[in-house]
């Protein structure tokens, strides 16, 4: 079965590398993209058992990733949210930690690590899953 994974990411190039890069590498069900905290947080309202990871850009051009991380505070227990950030100072990583993310990755060092997350969470059942906070 797919990883269904919700993508929040402003940058279209940003975004279309992300979207490539993990298709290639797994069997991934885009089920839906936001460049806004509002369109996020909408959609997550519509749909909150249509995902199993969200992956958030911290930094939007209207709100915020930590918005939507908030917003995903009651998800069920399957359901991981992945945070990237160009700014992986330790006040934000513990920031991102207190408001629940499942993992935090630095964008310009990181990705790799991102995508092996998703792989592995894609074949992992929910039970012997690592756990992963940058940091």
């Amino acid at each position: 079965m797919a990883l269904r994974v919700y993508l929040v990411e402003d940058n279209e190039l940003t975004c279309q590398h992300l979207m490539d890069l993990l298709s290639e590498e797994t069997d991934i069900e885009w089920v839906g993209m936001a460049q806004t905290e509002a369109e996020a947080k909408d959609w997550l309202e519509r749909n909150p058992d249509g995902w199993d990871v969200a992956i958030l850009d911290l930094f939007l051009r209207e709100g915020t990733g930590a918005g939507v991380l908030r917003h995903c505070r009651t998800r069920g227990a399957e359901q991981d949210v992945l945070v990237m950030t160009n700014h992986p100072i330790a006040s934000l990583l513990t920031h991102c930690r207190l408001l629940g993310a499942t993992a935090v990755f630095d964008k310009a060092s990181e990705l790799g690590d991102l995508i092996a997350y998703c792989i592995g969470r894609a074949s992992t059942p929910l039970q012997t899953r690592p756990q992963r906070l940058m940091g």
